[in-house]
């Protein structure tokens, strides 16, 4: 077995971990690819000045609801201890994806983008804060090329860091014979069987 993976010992502990990677899996993408063909639009009308300001301000939006579903999926694989989604978004962020690393033994990747990357996320967010609920007209950001090229470099260093994280990770269950396994997938759980087309 590999060393990056969750042994479940119970099969319904193992089948809701299962469909919560699916469910994690399909919304990561969806929303992934929506936000990628947006970040394209966006560089499209860098210097048309309305449309950049509008387009940037949805891709600044967009950024932190990917990784708010991001950590909500995490969060129904392996929660940290006293889970809770009202807690801050740092906390959050930094408490689940080190209780995803410690679980599957890849610890040194999100010590690296904490001590690296974690900065520019954090001033993208405070961007982001100041934008949902703006308090004076200076908190509807205005776009720079700069800015946006910010946060396309914060994109792709948080898409790195949670591809290394993803990249060999597995769930698994020990299982007696043929039958267990049988009966794991039996019932209306196909979710699983069905992705190996």
């Amino acid at each position: 077995m590999s060393e990056h993976s969750k042994t479940f010992k119970n099969k319904e502990e193992f089948r809701k971990a299962n469909l919560a990677l699916n469910d994690y899996q399909k919304r990561h993408n969806i929303i992934r690819k929506d936000y990628e063909l947006l970040l394209e639009i966006t560089d499209l009308y860098q210097d048309e000045r309305g449309k950049f300001d509008t387009l940037y301000r949805a891709s600044l939006k967009g950024f932190l609801s990917l990784i708010e579903s991001d950590i909500f999926g995490l969060n129904n694989i392996d929660k940290y201890e006293g889970y809770s989604d009202r807690h801050s978004f740092e906390d959050k962020f930094k408490k689940t994806f080190k209780q995803v690393c410690r679980t599957w033994n890849k610890n040194e990747i999100i010590q690296q983008y904490l001590d690296s990357k974690y900065g520019l996320l954090k001033s993208i967010k405070t961007k982001r804060d100041k934008l949902i609920h703006p308090k004076t007209t200076e908190d509807i950001v205005i776009a720079s090329k700069k800015e946006f090229l910010d946060l396309k470099t914060a994109f792709k260093d948080y898409t790195k860091m949670l591809h290394s994280i993803m990249n060999n990770f597995f769930i698994s269950i020990n299982v007696k014979n043929m039958d267990e396994i049988i009966d794991l997938f039996k019932n209306n759980d196909t979710t699983f069987i069905n992705n190996k087309k």
